[in-house]
């Protein structure tokens, strides 16, 4: 046999370990395409995590302030590791400045190492927090980057995986999983985890309730634990997950045997989902009462008025911005995900149940008013609209997932849909690396391969190989795994 069928039937019979490697090669290579720090609140985030894994879970309080968060604490570790929050500011809010070179190794600290994300769960920060056992490096930030690109990676082959062991398309969890997703999961944040739960959770929940195996079980505990203990809006997510999936499908047995095969997964989700609440109510929200705006809020009806204003703006968050909100996605990616979430949800919109189109109907609505509830809670607290488009990203991804339950695309149309999906995230990369290389500046575009001025450690034109070479890798997986498929509609 040829070397191209082995690889065929090896892919095919070891589907997780194939979708895991793929993901973990392009999430890596985009670890190493943007600078350290880039990641929004990445340095507080590196900081939270080498405090974690070593034993420190809050640390010492900060006042708050017009600068420092309600979260802000002083932690007891090296204090080397303080100067991650010296790196970014060369460039962070300055999408005309390249990215500037300034490894830790270098820098000198000025003050006690401190975290904004002290008061947050701990769980969203633990893994990144094991690359900073090597002290604080570059070496170190790259390592908790990989911590992460790695769990995310586990989290989006168990969603294809659990996919396909009910004979569903993986192709709408992909319409799911656009360029910011991906930028998330290749920095240091806890949204990086919460998302690729997120995806796994929207995934699994309905391959749980489709049949009950092992590997479903398991992606449904696995995907909800972290979901619910990684971010404070996590057990809000759960809930709505899980109650908009029953929703829309029906229950493969009765109500007994439902019970009896539910009792483990509900238990251990809740369990999951107070532990997350206790957390919220005595830690994280320990500071909250201290308010220190001094001007007026705005009332409900405003806060719901700026938040449908900006609804438009944090959906093409979501999709893709490559930074602290200083590196939008181009116009057409953005545009793409948009079409591509609608033909997932329309194509078999007329088989739809009742319950089904409800639950479609309902999701954009919920995250609707979850903007507006953040959008207030910031607003009480800290007079601004705090609400990003990662923030809303655990929703989002629902609304392709969902809506595609029962698509059964043809051939041709996944691999129509793959080279798009492929090219959507390739022209992200190549815009990212534009404007950490050379800035953003009128006619420069082409000056990143001819005058970089902060290049990645593979180079501009060896990023790009690797990038296009993973995006190969990962869309020839998919499509021989999409590729076995039974023509199912229902």
């Amino acid at each position: 046999m040829r070397f191209g069928g082995r690889l065929k039937d090896w892919i095919q019979s070891h589907t997780f370990t194939s979708i895991f490697l793929s993901f973990f090669f392009l999430i890596s290579v985009w670890s190493t395409l943007t600078p350290l720090f880039s990641g929004p609140d990445e340095p507080a985030s590196y900081i939270r995590g080498a405090a974690i894994v070593r034993g420190q879970f809050t640390g010492t309080d900060i006042a708050p302030s017009e600068t420092t968060a309600y979260w802000s604490t002083y932690v007891d570790i090296p204090q080397q590791f303080g100067v991650a929050q010296l790196v970014p500011w060369c460039f962070v809010g300055k999408p005309d400045t390249p990215a500037c070179s300034l490894p830790l190794e270098s820098l000198t600290p000025v003050e006690d190492p401190r975290t904004d994300m002290g008061r947050y769960p701990p769980i969203g920060y633990f893994f990144s927090g094991l690359g900073s056992l090597i002290g604080a490096t570059d070496m170190s930030v790259y390592l908790s980057r990989f911590f992460n690109a790695l769990i995310s990676s586990i989290f989006f082959a168990l969603a294809v995986t659990s996919w396909r062991d009910i004979n569903r398309s993986p192709i709408v969890i992909f319409a799911a999983i656009s360029p910011g997703v991906i930028f998330a999961s290749s920095v240091i944040s806890a949204s990086a985890l919460e998302i690729a739960a997120a995806v796994c959770m929207w995934a699994s929940s309905y391959a749980w309730l489709k049949r009950s195996s092992k590997l479903n079980s398991f992606s449904i505990i696995a995907s909800g634990t972290i979901l619910a203990l990684a971010r404070p809006t996590g057990p809000i997510y759960l809930l709505i997950t899980a109650f908009l999936v029953f929703l829309s499908t029906p229950m493969s047995g009765g109500f007994k045997s439902f019970a009896k095969q539910s009792k483990v997964v509900v238990v251990i989700l809740g369990t999951s989902t107070l532990l997350a609440g206790v957390w919220q109510l005595f830690i994280y929200s320990h500071n909250l009462d201290k308010n220190y705006v001094k001007e007026e809020t705005p009332n409900l009806f405003e806060i719901v008025q700026q938040s449908l204003n900006d609804l438009t703006r944090k959906i093409a968050e979501s999709i893709g911005n490559f930074g602290w909100l200083d590196t939008p996605a181009p116009t057409i990616v953005i545009w793409s995900f948009v079409f591509f979430s609608a033909v997932a949800v329309f194509r078999t919109w007329q088989t739809m149940s009742f319950r089904h189109r409800t639950a479609i109907s309902v999701l954009p609505l919920i995250t609707m008013s979850m903007m507006v509830y953040l959008n207030w809670s910031t607003q009480k607290y800290g007079g601004n609209f705090g609400v990003q488009g990662r923030h809303l990203t655990p929703l989002i991804v629902g609304i392709p997932i969902l809506g595609g339950l029962n698509w059964s695309p043809s051939k041709s149309t996944k691999k129509l849909f793959l080279a798009a999906w492929s090219g959507c995230n390739f022209f992200s990369g190549l815009i990212a690396l534009r404007r950490y290389s050379v800035g953003v500046k009128q006619f420069n575009f082409f000056d990143v391969f001819s005058k970089p001025v902060w290049t990645p450690p593979m180079g501009i034109t060896g990023s790009l190989f690797a990038l296009a070479i993973a995006l190969l890798a990962l869309s020839v997986t998919i499509f021989l795994i999409a590729s076995n498929e039974v023509e199912n509609v229902g």
